[in-house]
């Protein structure tokens, strides 16, 4: 990927290009955000150039066959680490069980999620990608050879705060001593969870989210979408622009952010019915669901409490709602208020952590139910139904 290719981020490019050329590039960097707001792009730009045997100025040439094949994700001195789930493979995996997997889905939207790569690789819907410790010695065995065709080999680590423990022990004095002309680049949407070792060790660039005027740009210029319609799509995706294309490709009544909307609605309505009965049964239909789904179904709760909250202040530039969730939005937000929106918020928050945790999803989710009617209801309300 080129860096005229990566979206926004201009200030960052510049930085990045000056140290290139310079010659002063750290030997592990971390890039920290959302995974939509560009950080495997800017890595592959980087190593591009960092590659590129061609004539070089502002970009990598884009010609020479080193550029050829980076574009293509089969440079022999480029090397990917992500994580992978157990079971269909046999063994415990590693990466390069999943090497033609990543790479059609890295060319398809290097903008992509972990939930879409765990997707892409047809795992089970309970099953939760990890980077193992035998991780650690594939990287090791690849770092001791002797590049193929460029001065440098470069290790790209996509999301290292789903290293286990000892894996991430492991890499760390291969970190801290490196290989001359080895290049790390760790890719973290929560660097608060690599060890602290590692981080130490790592020059830390943060990625934010994209300039909401960049996402409307490219919409239009990419999907021929009108100026409103590109506002509009950009406003919602807050920046990222992976939620940006899932909002394009998703039809009407189609799309998981459609489905958690509905089920968002349906848990409300059932909280304020306070019927056990109905809250059994849904409770059951969701945790047939799997834990990847059901983790996203309460972040997107947890959205949907926080952009209620803010619609009561009349500040429509910080709420960030589809057609369909700020139609229900209309009826609900008034019931999401000073009093109760910061125990609905940690509620949904503990049944999160939990879920992350492996805990029952029945308990979880039936005590959520219980808190939420709780909360939900005003207390005059509770009062007249007594």
């Amino acid at each position: 990927m080129l860096f005229n290719e990566v979206i926004g981020h201009e200030e960052i490019k510049q930085r990045l290009l000056a140290s290139l050329q310079a010659g002063r590039v750290s030997h592990a960097l971390l890039f920290s955000g959302e995974s939509g707001f560009g950080l495997l792009p800017l890595a592959l730009a980087l190593v591009q150039y960092l590659l590129c045997t061609g004539e070089k100025g502002a970009d990598a040439c884009g010609t020479c066959p080193a550029c050829r094949k980076m574009q293509k994700l089969v440079h022999p001195d480029v090397h990917f680490v992500f994580p992978v789930t157990k079971g269909n493979k046999g063994k415990t995996p590693v990466s390069d069980d999943y090497a033609g997997e990543w790479r059609d889905f890295l060319l398809a939207n290097p903008y992509a999620t972990l939930d879409d790569w765990v997707a892409a690789m047809g795992a089970d819907e309970n099953a939760q990608a990890m980077i193992y410790v035998d991780e650690s010695q594939q990287v090791l065995r690849k770092l001791t050879l002797k590049s193929y065709e460029s001065d440098y080999k470069v290790m790209i680590i996509w999301l290292p705060e789903k290293m286990r423990g000892e894996c991430a022990n492991k890499l760390l004095k291969i970190l801290e001593e490196p290989y001359p002309n080895t290049l790390f680049i760790l890719l973290s949407e929560q660097p608060g969870a690599v060890i602290t070792t590692i981080l130490s060790r790592t020059q830390r660039l943060r990625v934010p989210p994209l300039q909401q005027q960049e996402i409307a740009r490219e919409l239009e210029q990419r999907y021929r979408l009108s100026p409103e319609q590109a506002a509009e799509v950009a406003h919602v995706a807050r920046g990222d622009w992976g939620r940006a294309l899932k909002m394009l490709e998703r039809q009407e009544g189609a799309g998981e952010e459609h489905d958690n909307q509905e089920l968002f609605i349906k848990l409300m309505r059932l909280c304020w019915e306070r019927k056990m009965l109905p809250v059994n049964q849904f409770v059951q239909d969701l945790t047939s669901r799997g834990r990847e789904k059901q983790k996203n179904f309460l972040a997107h709760c947890i959205r949907m409490i926080r952009e209620n909250f803010i619609r009561n202040f009349g500040m429509k530039e910080l709420v960030y709602m589809t057609a369909r969730e700020q139609e229900f939005s209309k009826r609900f937000s008034p019931y999401v208020n000073e009093e109760n929106v910061v125990p609905l918020h940690d509620e949904l928050e503990r049944a999160h952590a939990d879920i992350l945790r492996n805990g029952n999803g029945k308990i979880i989710f039936t005590d959520l139910c219980i808190k939420v009617m709780q909360n939900i209801r005003p207390k005059e309300s509770s009062r007249q139904a007594t």
